[in-house]
């Protein structure tokens, strides 16, 4: 059993200040009995686009979501801490305002969403432990010397991990340590929404990027050794990290009404293929949901969910509010399968806006991309295997 979870990918314009990597502690737990430490529950549900009619047959009776949002934290540089800190309200607006309502509220108004606020590890530093990780795997396996000497080089080449080596001990420690702080909050988390909020229901996991791969950790560790849980469990959304092999108790859905597997999709341009990807990598297909390596249809694309262009500039440039979010561009995506990964193999919008969208990478949208698909999607999965 592997799981490749290597990442040397987002947002490539950030931008650091590196001259001081530190680290000086945690910032304090939360305390998930409080209402505050959750960025979405039933008190404070997520607005669906603008321009969206929703006509989506409610399942919160039965049905909950417990979603883990990405990498929003970049500042564990030049003294600060390698945690988020739950209680830093700009950033905890700016995971409500992106992640949360670009991403979970897919699930608005079908099901319940749970999204906890976490500690969790700050962009590069994930990074580094995620490498280290997977070298570690390596270098302890004899005969994989060659693919050990060819992926430090290939990692270690990467801007944002110049600060960071394989052999620096006390970083390694220090990232474990961080990550595991993450990762037990979500944990605590989730045994906290389990006990107290689920009320028996089935729960859907969803998550992207870091969330990810704590999701996976999650269902390994403990929702699948626990039989109460393990039953309740609907459907994982996983995107956003290559998984290969990683599930004993669950297979990737093969079909678009499936349930009681997991969808996982990586999302690429311009056949860029990163050298961890290969064909034993889950590439499910958000478009046709169906697994196989054929080009998704045009016309079944259908939507996505953006700011306006000027919203979106203006958050670029001065961090100002984005408030209005439409689902936009039908049928304007086509993607395959391919090697591990979800390519995008044409793009049919108008000129200039189609360069706006001619990217090598696809990460940020791997969710909002798909928006309407992804919900119409699973709403038949629930239709026939709920109702």
């Amino acid at each position: 059993m592997r799981i490749f979870y290597l990442f040397i990918f987002f947002l490539s314009s950030c931008n650091y200040n590196k001259y001081i990597v530190s680290y000086n502690g945690y910032p304090k737990a939360p305390d998930y009995r409080l209402e505050r430490n959750w960025v979405s529950s039933p008190k404070k549900p997520i607005p669906l686009p603008k321009n969206y009619i929703d006509n989506s047959k409610s399942h919160s009776s039965n049905l909950d979501v417990f979603y883990i949002y990405p990498t929003m934290y970049y500042d564990g540089y030049n003294g600060n801490l390698w945690n988020a800190d739950t209680e830093d309200e700009k950033l905890n607006e700016k995971i409500r305002k992106l992640p949360v309502n670009l991403q979970a509220s897919i699930f608005s108004g079908i099901a319940d969403v749970y999204s906890p606020l976490y500690r969790q590890l700050f962009y590069d530093a994930l990074g580094f432990h995620i490498s280290n990780e997977y070298l570690s795997d390596l270098i302890l396996d004899k005969s994989r010397v060659d693919d050990y000497l060819y992926s430090k080089d290939k990692i270690y080449e990467d801007e944002n991990l110049k600060l960071f080596n394989f052999e620096n001990d006390k970083l390694r420690y220090f990232a474990k340590e961080a990550n595991d702080v993450a990762y037990n909050d979500i944990r605590r988390a989730f045994i906290e929404y389990f006990n107290e909020k689920n009320n028996g229901k089935k729960f859907i996991i969803a998550s992207h990027s870091q969330g990810s791969y704590h999701a996976v950790r999650l269902l390994n560790e403990l929702i699948f050794k626990r039989k109460d849980m393990r039953e309740k469990l609907l459907l994982s959304y996983l995107p956003g990290m290559p998984i290969e092999d990683v599930f004993d108790e669950i297979d990737e859905c093969k079909n678009p009404v499936e349930v009681d597997c997991f969808l996982s999709w990586n999302t690429f341009g311009k056949g860029y293929i990163p050298f961890f990807y290969n064909d034993k990598v889950t590439a499910s297909n958000p478009i046709s949901f169906i697994n196989d390596s054929r080009i998704s249809d045009l016309q079944s694309h259908k939507g996505i969910l953006l700011p306006n262009f000027f919203q979106l500039m203006k958050y670029k440039l001065f961090r100002s509010r984005i408030n209005t979010i439409k689902l936009k561009r039908e049928g304007s995506l086509q993607v395959q399968s391919e090697n591990g990964t979800l390519q995008v193999k044409n793009i049919n919008m108008p000129f200039p806006i189609n360069k706006l969208y001619d990217w090598k990478d696809y990460h940020i949208g791997d969710y909002n991309l798909f928006w309407l698909n992804i919900r119409e999607n699973l709403k038949l999965r629930l239709e026939k295997n709920l109702d």
